[in-house]
């Protein structure tokens, strides 16, 4: 290709606007990302932006350049540009070349006419090119460079406050609010946990409060100036060393809640340091389940415990005490075993005792648990123990005194259970008759009729012992009385008679019976059935004796069932002369227990007039009244978590610039409590 040729100059005009729009594109994608990196430190500079705002910046710098980037080179054209574009774009702006060089550059016509060649030589687009190129460039080129300009002119670390946000960068800001020259205007906490708890620091910018670890750490630090730092805890001080540009204290956390006091020539203020207390391990004992008793002190016992910690185990095993004797003479010895180390914050210990080893006797108890530790080495370790599972083994003698007489049933319940006896033999005699000779049929059916007799006369005995019947008939006369049916109606009436006589009065009555009479009249019943029943298998009939022995069973069930009377009626009305018994009792009285009540906060009025204390400086002074909330706060640490939080939100919102009004009356509301609620007013009546 001929390097002077109309094609070659066109691509090279081709060349220079692709890179001419791809470096505008670029300038400007620059541009906007610095714009977007100047307003985040603006803002960081005028409202202290938290970390998790700042975090955003740098993302959203990316992200809006590349969207300008990709959108100006689509918009430009970079990557569509052609050769007969190109050759365009010139015929636009240069008409002396009246479409020559669209022509010249064509496939079909490139170097075939020498006369269009030598015409499209002739005419210099190049000029024209470069300063299409060096305008599309210097414009973007100049926000560029005025965005960096500005960017650059930002105070030290405010750009690297929203470039490389973290915690503990607040000291990398401009000072504002109680001016440059206050040491203690902004402070940063760097807290070192202690080793065992295995966790990383942390850095707090401008705290009112440090929550970390007892033992943690705490390196507090802030601009360095003329005047010498010094931090009070109690009665100790400890001044501020200087490195740098930075003044330095370090401190430990304490084991109660404390306030540190800062201060210099010309300020003060306050730090409220918040022990973390390190829990014990958490000890479950799994296996053995429960308390047991051996009979032998042999064989194996098997022990599983889980343990936890909030920061780390250590270690663990299990623990054994023998106890041994009786009355006031014992003896203990006590040992371990399955020790177990752990490096995570939860295990697992298991072990297997024998008890052939422990050389254990008959009324020795075995007391066994799971104990774990932590890794705590400043103010422990911590030490957790499970329940305690006893494990005994009996004594010889305890075997001795196992044997207990059962008591025996009451009367109509032992009397149905052998009246199923009967029932149940009577049944089998009839399903085995016919297999039976008559000689052997007569002999079993006769030995169940004189079962049957017997039963009916304990009946008939309890049935006439109720009715008072003993004491009239006695001997021979009261045999032969139990040897014939009875009449129930005779003999109902004639022990409603002898109740009357006896009790001198009728008792109560419901459907014309006495209750003694109504209890009574079941086993009559079954006292006439069973007779039917015998009779029946007298004569070697067990088929039909069955159904009246089940008739008996009934009525002995009914006679169970009766044996609790329910009385029924109305209760008189209880009358009582108001004025004749009134003060005239002797019992002085129990009253009944009562809910306590929330105890009353004697020092609550007093806290609210220290926090309307504080709120009256606020504007004047508004680190002086930050300091006076924490101090209120320090109060309610241990027993009211929601109203110290809320200072804590009330002291950090007066550190900062803008408004704390929300912040404020928060805080004030969580002192005060919830508002008392009174009754409504009645409606208005008259005494007429």
């Amino acid at each position: 290709m001929n390097s002077d040729g109309a094609l070659w100059r066109v691509r090279r005009a081709e060349w220079w606007l692709r890179g001419a729009a791809m470096a505008s594109s670029v300038l400007r994608a620059a541009a906007g990302a610095l714009v977007v990196v100047l307003v985040a430190a603006v803002l960081d500079a005028v409202v202290t932006m938290p970390v998790a705002a700042r975090r955003i910046v740098p993302a959203a710098a990316f992200v809006s350049g590349a969207v300008i980037l990709v959108r100006r080179l689509v918009w430009s054209g970079a990557f569509g540009q052609s050769i007969p574009s190109t050759a365009l774009w010139i015929e636009s702006r240069l008409p002396a070349l009246r479409y020559m060089l669209v022509t010249a550059v064509d496939p079909s016509l490139a170097g075939r006419v020498p006369d269009l060649e030598r015409s499209v030589s002739q005419v210099l687009f190049e000029p024209e090119i470069r300063r299409a190129a060096r305008r599309a460039i210097a414009g973007p080129a100049l926000a560029a460079v005025l965005a960096a300009v500005a960017v650059a002119a930002l105070p030290d670390g405010t750009v690297a406050r929203v470039i490389r946000p973290r915690e503990g960068d607040a000291l990398a800001r401009v000072a504002r609010g109680h001016g440059t020259g206050d040491p203690l205007g902004t402070i940063v906490v760097r807290v070192s946990p202690p080793a065992y708890a295995r966790l990383s620091g942390e850095s707090l910018d401008d705290p009112a409060s440090v929550h970390a670890l007892i033992g943690s750490t705490l390196t507090v630090e802030g601009r360095a100036s003329a005047e010498p730092v010094a931090a009070q805890v109690g009665d100790s001080t400890k001044n501020a060393s200087i490195e740098r540009d930075r003044w330095r204290v370090s401190l430990t956390m304490p084991t109660t809640a404390s306030a540190v006091r800062l201060r210099s020539a010309e300020h003060e203020r306050l730090l409220m340091l918040e022990p973390l207390v390190d829990s014990a391990p958490v000890v479950t004992l799994a296996l053995p389940v429960r308390d047991t008793i051996y009979r032998r002190p042999a064989g194996d016992v098997r022990l599983i415990a889980e343990a936890s910690d909030d920061f780390g185990l250590a270690g663990g095993a299990f623990e054994y005490i023998v106890s041994s004797g009786g009355g006031e003479n014992f003896t203990f010895r006590s040992g371990t075993f399955g020790a177990t180390a752990f490096s995570g914050k939860s295990g697992t210990l298991t072990a297997r005792l024998s008890l052939d080893t422990l050389a254990l006797r008959p009324g020795d108890i075995l007391h066994l648990r799971a104990v774990a530790r932590d890794r705590n080495n400043v103010t422990g370790p911590g030490i957790g123990a499970s329940e305690t599972r006893a494990l005994r083994i009996a004594r010889s003698d305890e075997y001795d005194s196992v044997a207990v007489d059962g008591a025996p049933p009451p009367e109509p319940e032992r009397n149905a259970l052998s009246q199923r006896m009967l029932i149940l033999l009577t049944e089998a005699l009839q399903k085995k008759r016919r297999g039976l000779e008559r000689p052997v049929l007569v002999g079993e059916s006769r030995n169940i009729a004189v079962e049957q007799a017997r039963l009916r006369r304990r009946v008939g005995e309890i049935v006439f012992t109720r009715l008072g019947e003993s004491s009239i008939e006695e001997g021979d006369a009261f045999n032969k009385r139990l040897d014939r049916p009875v009449n129930p109606d005779s003999v109902l009436a004639a022990a409603e008679r002898a109740t009357t006589v006896q009790a001198g009065a009728t008792l109560e009555r419901t459907e014309d019976e006495t209750p003694l009479v109504a209890l009574n009249r079941p086993l009559l019943e079954a006292y006439n059935h069973m007779w039917n029943a015998t009779t029946e298998l007298e004569v070697a009939e067990p088929g039909r004796a069955i159904p009246w022995m089940q008739k008996a069973l009934d009525a002995l069930q009914v006679a169970r069932a009766a044996e609790r009377v329910y009385l029924r009626g109305r209760t008189r009305p209880l009358v009582v002369d108001i004025e004749r018994v009134r003060l005239s009792g002797k019992d002085k009285g129990a009253p009944l227990p009562r809910s306590p009540r929330t105890a009353a906060d004697p020092a609550r009025l007093a806290r609210l007039a220290r926090f309307d204390a504080a709120l009256a400086i606020a504007c004047s002074a508004p680190a002086a009244a930050a300091d006076s909330l924490l101090l209120v706060r320090l109060d309610l640490v241990d027993h009211d978590a929601a109203a110290a939080r809320a200072l804590e939100s009330a002291a950090n919102a007066l550190r900062r610039p803008g408004d704390a009004t929300a912040a404020l009356a928060g805080a004030r509301r969580a002192l005060a409590g919830p508002p008392a609620r009174q009754a409504p007013l009645t409606a208005w009546s008259a005494p007429w």
